[in-house]
């Protein structure tokens, strides 16, 4: 799964695919990964079908690629011993959407960390059930690096001693692939959400689709307004949430193998799919001081709020906060 160049997201409204402004959106929405999940169209005869087909969605991934869970097939790299595996065509798309991100993001959200995770203990938080390639005891230092990862197809190798960890890319991708799978089934434009990761797919209502951005840690609540086929991302840096919709994320620096010093406490991207944005977001949060010039430079619509409540903001992010106007 490639990540698109980035251009500013929503064409012009001439181009936007045929809307249908006097449906009502209904949503299905249920706890999965430690979140809420949620689903919703503008066809009440979708509904139904739209939430079997995101709900099973979810649960190949996690099948897939689960860190905790002892069944995962992503043990299978562990258990290798860095030799060469077969791995489904879905893990093998998870795994290409992460090194995917790496490299577009120079590392600094790089799925080889797995091990400097374990190390670090997550803040306090025990970690000790992910596997090590190899069972390889491992401190802190830098991650493998994502470039030593190896997939070819369906065929992946991992470095002995490295642990991945797909939870930086794996939500937002599935997102992505669950929307345009709803678009495929049924005939009705679809809203995806897993936790701050919204993906989008067909047709919107007339103002755009309506995604809360809440800010549990502070009074920063916003919504955005995404076009067809916009997506966002919004993470967070820190401890538990107090709000299960938007867990923090516990990053780790590739660079150092260490937490990143955190400047922002939380970041917001928008971007053509659910994992650029994701990209985006995430890279923030380890670039810290650096994220805002670099957003700013590829003109990326994204909001970063830092640990002194100081609001930034990229792009053309204000102009996703408004409803969009009709013709």
């Amino acid at each position: 799964m490639a990540i698109t160049d980035i251009v500013v997201p929503g064409l012009r409204r001439n181009q936007l695919p045929v809307q249908r402004p006097d449906a009502p959106a209904l949503t299905a929405a249920w706890r999965v990964w430690g979140t809420i999940a949620s689903v919703t169209v503008d066809d009440p005869a979708a509904l139904n079908v739209a939430r079997r087909i995101v709900a099973r969605q979810f649960a190949a991934a996690e099948k897939a690629a689960a860190r905790f869970r002892p069944d995962a097939e992503l043990h299978k790299l562990y258990r290798a011993g860095g030799r060469w595996v077969t791995i489904s065509p879905l893990l093998a798309e998870l795994v290409a959407a992460a090194l995917a991100v790496a490299e577009r993001t120079d590392g600094d959200v790089d799925p080889t960390v797995g091990a400097a995770m374990v190390a670090s203990g997550f803040r306090g938080h025990d970690r000790s059930g992910l596997p090590v390639c190899g069972s390889h005891s491992t401190g802190a230092r830098p991650a493998t690096g994502w470039e030593r990862v190896q997939l070819k197809g369906r065929k992946l190798q991992v470095p002995v001693g490295t642990t991945l960890d797909l939870s930086a890319t794996a939500k937002a991708a599935v997102c992505d692939m669950a929307a345009a799978q709803v678009r495929e089934r049924v005939d009705s434009g679809v809203l995806v959400r897993l936790g701050g990761n919204a993906a989008t797919a067909g047709p919107a209502p007339e103002e755009g689709w309506r995604v809360p951005v809440e800010d549990p840690d502070g009074g920063l609540n916003t919504e955005v307004y995404l076009t067809p086929g916009a997506a966002l991302s919004s993470s967070r840096l820190g401890g538990p949430s107090r709000n299960v919709e938007t867990p923090a994320s516990y990053l780790i620096d590739p660079h150092t193998g260490d937490l990143p010093l955190q400047v922002w406490r939380a970041a917001g991207a928008i971007g053509f799919t659910c994992l650029e944005a994701a990209a985006y977001s995430t890279a923030a949060l380890v670039r810290g001081t650096r994220a805002t010039s670099w957003l700013t430079q590829l003109w990326v619509p994204a909001r970063l709020i830092s640990v002194d409540e100081d609001e930034q903001l990229t792009g053309n992010w204000a102009a996703h906060t408004q409803p969009l106007q009709p013709l």
